[in-house]
């Protein structure tokens, strides 16, 4: 036998006195610490390491692979700078598109297993920049299966992270101070 809903007893629960209902004076210090606490806010204050704005772990390796191309299937490249489970760095001296389609097949482990993948071209590093170890491509890889991107994972937390080559992000830099600037307050007592 169900019950109707009007002969069910109902009592409202009373609303809880807030410390922070009535006025705007009393939100300052909570908002204030909450904004602290966001990972954001609280890198920009404290000047700290710039985020990884990956969502995978990269590593720095020198490994042998080969990448062809899909249509003429010409080599583009045989060395790794560094690798991830999504994808690699491959250094190549040829001429590339934005989602030109690859086919990768490299030997990462000690074991001999063989990761074959379709990959394509997501980034051009032109090698420009000090540090650059000349014409590269960024590659991700679009059919490696999740049981070898776990292996490969795995594999990559033996090695090392490649060191950073973009400058921070201007709203992390901190400005330098004017040298002039500094003496001036000084001599004025500041």
């Amino acid at each position: 036998m169900r019950a109707s809903s009007s002969t069910l007893p109902f009592t409202p629960t009373p609303s809880l006195p807030s410390p922070f209902r009535g006025s705007r004076a009393a939100l300052g210090p909570l908002v204030q610490s909450l904004r602290m606490m966001t990972p954001s806010l609280n890198r920009a204050a404290c000047n700290g390491p710039p985020p990884n704005r990956r969502h995978e772990m990269r590593r720095a390796t020198r490994l042998g692979c080969t990448v062809r191309t899909m249509d003429a299937w010409r080599l583009v490249g045989d060395r790794t700078l560094d690798l991830s489970p999504q994808g690699m760095l491959l250094l190549s001296d040829e001429r590339l598109e934005h989602g030109t389609e690859l086919v990768v097949s490299f030997q990462a482990t000690e074991l001999p297993i063989w990761f074959d993948t379709l990959a394509t071209v997501t980034r051009v590093v032109e090698g420009r920049r000090p540090g650059d170890d000349g014409r590269a491509f960024g590659v991700h890889f679009e059919t490696l299966p999740a049981v070898s991107r776990l292996i490969l994972r795995g594999h990559l937390r033996r090695h090392p992270s490649p060191p950073p080559r973009r400058e921070r992000p201007v709203d992390l830099v901190s400005p330098d101070p004017d040298y002039a600037t500094l003496v001036r307050a000084i001599w004025a007592g500041r």
